[in-house]
């Protein structure tokens, strides 16, 4: 054998051996993929296992809990309406349509019991407006807009029931989640539009109060993690193609198992003791909007008038075992006491302005149920509320 015959054969040779050593290479990687599959799929099947094997609550459930519940309140037991207005109320809540700067508004509703027109205002029976009605809005949050009680058990309706036979119309502006200064936003846009009326009643509190303490940011709106984030650009963009992967992922019983089933963060709301200036920025929000809508009653020639509403928190009367006492239990953590601070820098207030009245202990010594939470009224609840209003604005003044 000549030289490059030799030469020929140890190329031939280590050919061979890098094809083997490669094969080798491959064989093994191919054996560690497949056992990490294998492994992955014995992870999974433990981890559906355990899942399946915790409680758990569907959405469907929750809400015939939270139905269940309502219908053994001692109010909601004695009316024959009740639960089909809990079912017509589980067919708008949280159904919303955008609303410019106000951020939102119920979707229209034809109901039995809850009536919505297609700009989104509560039905107020009765309310029928001519160019010659003397009109009055009314704006709050959802104890304004009536959550709880069919249409004619709102406070908008019994202010209207109190001028039956006069020429009133009655207008509920109240929208479920709003605070004082979405009520001035959309108070504002109506007075742009050129639509004035006769007289604003503003009905708030508690939403001034509750969405401070969980954004702590006085003046915050609810839906503020959702909405925040869409104009921030934090949302995944159409083309962005790791979402399809992520969601894969999340889908999986390991991952819910490890991460868990929601990844909603933890609640991180206000505590006390709080910070006498956060308490006063909370106060003063609400005033600075009142205020706001006092100047514009001057310019544009119609009566205002500010209601404080009641809450269970800071009633003076001893609170009753039972329903009362359970509301005040199921608030949420340092929120009753927030309500303590905030709500007498705003009695001071009314007792100084001439156009904000306290409302907060109208109920206290009301022997039937006046509540259903620590803040949403019984329909008995409302017209009390409305009666106490009514003793304010009449006589009106053309």
């Amino acid at each position: 054998m000549n030289h490059r015959d030799t030469e020929t054969t140890e190329v031939s040779q280590s050919n061979v051996s890098l094809w083997q050593r490669l094969s080798r290479g491959y064989t093994l990687i191919g054996v560690l993929l497949l056992n990490t599959l294998v492994l992955m799929l014995v992870l999974e099947l433990i981890a559906h296992t355990i899942l399946a094997l915790r409680p758990t609550t569907t959405l469907e459930q929750s809400i015939a809990d939270f139905k269940a519940k309502m219908l053994n309140l001692e109010y909601y037991a004695g009316q024959d309406w009740s639960v089909r207005y809990w079912e017509e109320h589980f067919q708008i809540v949280d159904n919303w349509a955008y609303s410019p700067y106000a951020l939102w508004r119920t979707r229209p509703h034809e109901g039995a019991l809850l009536n919505v027109d297609k700009n989104g205002i509560r039905a107020t029976p009765g309310s029928i407006c001519d160019e010659n009605s003397y009109r009055i809005f009314t704006f709050g949050g959802s104890t304004m807009w009536g959550y709880g009680v069919y249409d004619g058990a709102t406070i908008a309706a019994y202010i209207q029931a109190g001028f039956s036979g006069e020429n009133v119309c009655v207008v509920n502006y109240g929208e479920v989640g709003y605070n004082s200064t979405q009520g001035v936003i959309t108070l504002l846009r109506l007075l742009q539009t050129g639509d004035i009326p006769d007289m604003v009643i503003f009905y708030d509190g508690t939403n001034d109060v509750t969405l401070a303490q969980r954004t702590r940011e006085p003046g915050a709106h609810f839906y503020l993690e959702n909405i925040a984030p869409v104009v921030q650009g934090d949302i995944v963009r159409a083309d962005d193609t790791s979402p399809a992967l992520r969601d894969l992922l999340r889908q999986t019983a390991l991952y819910r198992l490890i991460i868990g089933q929601s990844t909603a963060p933890e609640p991180n709301w206000v505590q006390p003791p709080f910070d006498p200036a956060f308490v006063d920025q909370v106060a003063e929000t609400y005033l600075t909007n009142i205020r706001a809508v006092a100047a514009l009653a001057d310019d544009h020639e119609f009566a205002f008038f500010a209601f404080l509403q009641p809450v269970l928190p800071v009633v003076k009367r001893d609170i009753k075992e039972g329903e009362e006492q359970q509301f005040l239990w199921e608030m949420p953590g340092g929120l009753p006491e927030l309500f303590r601070e905030v709500y007498p820098r705003w009695q001071s207030a009314a007792a100084e302005l001439a156009y904000l009245y306290d409302l907060s202990n109208a109920l206290d010594d009301d022997t039937l149920p006046m509540w259903i939470d620590f803040n949403h009224l019984t329909g008995w609840g409302n017209l009390a509320v409305a009666n106490e209003i009514l003793e304010v604005i009449r006589p009106i003044e053309d």
